[in-house]
């Protein structure tokens, strides 16, 4: 491997050649030049022929750095450059200007604060779109799996499966940045509305099952029986819209369309993507959904409408940045363990919350129906409304720079 010397800029932008250098290329006394060496990486020093303004080194063994080439390359007094010779020009570059994987000195390009030839970044990038790929491809096969378990209606757990890894994969490509109007998109929605309208009342009837069971008064409890029996008629009707629209969305088609996405789109994704940037814009969304939680609740009480719906814009932000951390953590060396957790602690408070509000909306819808006396009614919808105030007033997020 080629000789490499470490040397110091001093103030008036001069450098010292070493001893070596200089005999063995026989500099002493020579005209010299110094020019920009590959696209901003450092200069290189040559012997010239010409008798215009060129330098010499003086009896130091020191050449001057044109103040113009400092001030493009960056270089003030105190820099640590590298020196060495290449095909006979002493080339004068940032430290350790070698590829991090491969020490290449050819084709670099800056990658934070190392450099990686131009192989090995491809290969980095190959590699790191071959992980997102199997973190992709994972999620997929999953939520293919519940989609058709679900359509026998045997375990209400498929339902919810299918959602949650539906949910997942649309963060995951949100936060490539695909677009919106993509196909992808499209289908994955458009069965998430039809899972959605089973998975609800799936929670809803069990939520009012329970509490007529615990319900002491018998009166009330026969008011939380009347509701869950009604919403079991409503998803009767969805589960059969479910049974007729999901094979006709999430079908070989589909599956078709994600594997060309994945084999011919994901890696340009991937290799444009910056996640410090990307966190960045989820972190401040999630930042100013919480100010406006705060805000709404202040203004109209914790547990007005507005504060309600404010704090789903929160849970929703914290699923989201919850999903991507988690993959993240799997997928890239950093640690983003700390932020799942933070995330996770979060949704913990926000579950029972949005139950006791979905609730109390399907209870507005059925109130009317409902053969009980009014004054059972209102104690019904009273019970709730107490413990979403309760559980309301209970919530406490304290937002964290990433």
């Amino acid at each position: 491997m080629t000789a490499k010397y470490m040397r110091q800029l001093d103030k008036m932008g001069r450098v010292v050649i070493p001893k070596d250098l200089r005999e063995d290329l026989d500099l002493k006394g020579r005209h010299l030049g110094v020019y920009e060496f590959g696209s901003g990486r450092g200069v290189k020093v040559i012997i010239e022929e010409t008798e215009g303004e060129v330098k010499t080194l003086d009896r130091y063994g020191r050449v001057v750095i044109p103040i113009e080439l400092r001030q493009l390359l960056n270089w003030e007094e105190g820099k640590q450059v590298e020196i060495k010779v290449n095909n006979k020009d002493v080339i004068i570059s940032d430290q350790s200007q070698v590829c991090a994987v491969c020490e290449r000195e050819q084709s670099l390009i800056p990658v934070k604060s190392k450099y990686l030839c131009e192989d090995c970044l491809e290969d980095g990038n190959l590699r790191m779109s071959n992980r997102w790929a199997a973190v992709l491809d994972s999620l997929i096969k999953e939520y293919r799996d519940h989609c058709r378990s679900a359509l026998n209606f045997e375990d209400e757990e498929d339902i919810h499966q299918a959602r949650v890894k539906g949910r997942r994969i649309e963060a995951l490509l949100q936060f490539l940045n695909v677009p919106s109007q993509h196909e992808i998109f499209q289908d994955l929605k458009e069965a998430h509305k039809l899972l959605g309208a089973v998975r609800e009342r799936d929670v809803l009837i069990k939520g009012f099952q329970v509490r007529a069971q615990e319900e002491e008064n018998q009166n009330l409890a026969d008011v939380y029986a009347q509701v869950y029996q009604r919403v079991d008629k409503k998803r009767e009707k969805h589960r059969n819209k479910l049974a007729e629209k999901l094979p006709e969305i999430i079908s070989d088609r589909f599956y078709d369309q994600w594997n060309e996405f994945i084999e011919k789109e994901l890696r340009q994704y991937v290799m444009t993507l910056n996640i410090k940037q990307r966190l960045d814009v989820y972190e401040e969304r999630f930042n100013q959904s919480v100010e406006a939680f705060d805000e709404a609740a202040e203004e109209k009480g914790r547990s007005s409408k507005k504060a309600l719906k404010a704090l789903h814009a929160v849970r929703i932000e914290s699923k989201y940045l919850r999903y991507i951390y988690k993959y993240l953590d799997e997928m890239y060396e950093e640690d983003f363990r700390e932020r799942v957790d933070y995330y996770e602690k979060l949704q913990d408070q926000f579950g029972h919350i949005n139950d006791l509000k979905d609730w109390l909306d399907e209870f507005e819808k059925h109130r009317d129906k409902l053969e009980s006396k009014k004054k059972y009614k209102k104690a019904v919808m009273q019970q709730m409304q107490d413990e979403l105030a309760e559980k309301m007033n209970q919530v406490t997020i304290e937002t964290k720079s990433n």
